[in-house]
């Protein structure tokens, strides 16, 4: 059976895209991650403010601050998955690998769960893996996402 995992990140927003949060294959063990649920929100002063939030694939996970992923069953191993928050080094993005992009208001709060074999799929290659990033024009206030995944 496979092993389940949490994590989450912030960031502060800021006019470019910046990344809250990274989930990908580490530098020595290359698996395969499968995203069941992840869920985005505004921690800073709600205002009547619009956040562009992406989820997309990347190729190289940057640098941030490394975050340990928490096991929903504690008789599982430790995550395999590398992950991070609060990026000074933005990850590498893939181009046009979008999974979602999308508005949310400040005041609101953002969850997606797969249906079943509806998971995104990262593949088991080394520093392959999924960020969180958003950006605003003008708003200046921290952001949290969390993700849940199996390996």
């Amino acid at each position: 059976m496979a092993a389940r995992y949490t994590a989450s990140g912030d960031q502060t927003l800021t006019t470019t895209a910046v990344t809250a949060l990274t989930v990908g294959s580490n530098a020595t063990t290359a698996n395969r991650l499968y995203l069941e649920e992840y869920s985005l929100q505004n921690v800073g002063t709600p205002a009547d403010l619009v956040t562009l939030h992406t989820l997309q694939r990347v190729t190289a996970l940057g640098t941030g601050t490394l975050v340990t992923a928490t096991k929903k069953d504690m008789a599982d191993r430790v995550a395999q998955a590398a992950c991070a928050e609060n990026h000074t080094a933005e990850p590498t993005y893939t181009a046009a690998e979008e999974l979602y992009e999308d508005g949310l208001n400040h005041r609101g709060k953002y969850r997606w769960v797969a249906g079943p074999g509806q998971e995104v799929v990262v593949p088991a290659t080394v520093a392959a893996g999924l960020g969180f990033k958003a950006l605003h024009a003008s708003a200046v206030t921290d952001w949290r996402a969390l993700a849940a995944w199996r390996e």
